[in-house]
């Protein structure tokens, strides 16, 4: 799904290393995911908090980030109405995966206090104190206070959520701290929900997405998802792809 849209910037706005002659503006999705499996429905990533829907945004972000990022996002494009839209309600949620604590992803945490919260425990930690190096107003305290209390499951690697390999939280750090996407094994074929490991093609090209916590570990990411993608011919589903999104893989059922 797609919790509407950023931009139209500069490419070299979220890819500074990106050669300035091929410079273009570009307008990408935030991708989230939803997975029904037999034991349970797990929902990837939440988007924008539902305040920034319907020109709300410069109530909830930081001075500067709505006119720099201009978010689409209307109150249908918000998780719940995703849901709802799907036949699903938000208590129907039994886990919640948290990708990284940035704005664009974590938006609505909030509204999964009743799910089990998979998070890699660096990544809590940088949700709820950011430290100087990665501290910015891509992380919005909003977001993430009153959380303290709800049912985490704090990882320190991969998991395997139902425990028959379907789905399985993959340790993508790099981007962030804690990075994670996750591993689908799906009747066609294996699956990864990259999330922000992997923004968008030229990602793959060898240009690193900005706000890294550490390039090495990035690249180390990305090398991990081609190897599965290369050797298991599973298909990546990039967090900021817009040619994913203009395909419509952002908006059906793969299964």
């Amino acid at each position: 799904m797609s919790s509407g849209t950023l931009g139209p910037f500069s490419i070299r706005v979220l890819i500074p290393s990106f050669p300035e002659d091929q410079d273009r503006d570009i307008t990408i999705p935030i991708m989230m995911a939803v997975i029904d499996h037999p034991k349970g429905l797990v929902v990837y990533d939440s988007g924008n908090n539902i305040a920034v829907s319907d020109g709300g945004c410069k109530s909830y972000w930081a001075e500067g980030m709505c006119d720099l990022l201009q978010p689409s996002q209307t109150r249908a494009d918000v998780i719940d109405m995703q849901l709802k839209k799907l036949g699903y309600k938000i208590s129907d949620v039994k886990a919640y995966v948290m990708s990284h604590a940035h704005l664009d992803h974590a938006g609505n945490l909030k509204m999964f206090e009743n799910a089990i919260i998979f998070a890699q425990q660096d990544e809590i930690y940088q949700a709820r104190w950011q430290a100087p190096f990665q501290a910015g107003p891509a992380f919005v305290d909003a977001d993430h206070a009153g959380t303290n209390a709800f049912n985490w499951a704090p990882l320190n690697g991969d998991y395997d959520v139902f425990g028959d390999g379907s789905v399985v939280v993959m340790d993508t750090r790099g981007h962030t701290l804690g990075t994670s996407s996750v591993y689908v094994k799906l009747k066609s074929g294996p699956l990864v929900v990259a999330g922000d490991a992997i923004w968008m093609e030229e990602n793959l090209e060898g240009y690193p997405a900005g706000l890294n916590f550490s390039v090495q570990q990035y690249f180390a990411s990305i090398d991990r998802l081609k190897l599965i993608r290369d050797l298991q011919g599973a298909e990546l589903v990039m967090g900021h792809s817009a040619n994913q999104y203009s395909s419509g893989l952002y908006n059906k059922w793969i299964r």
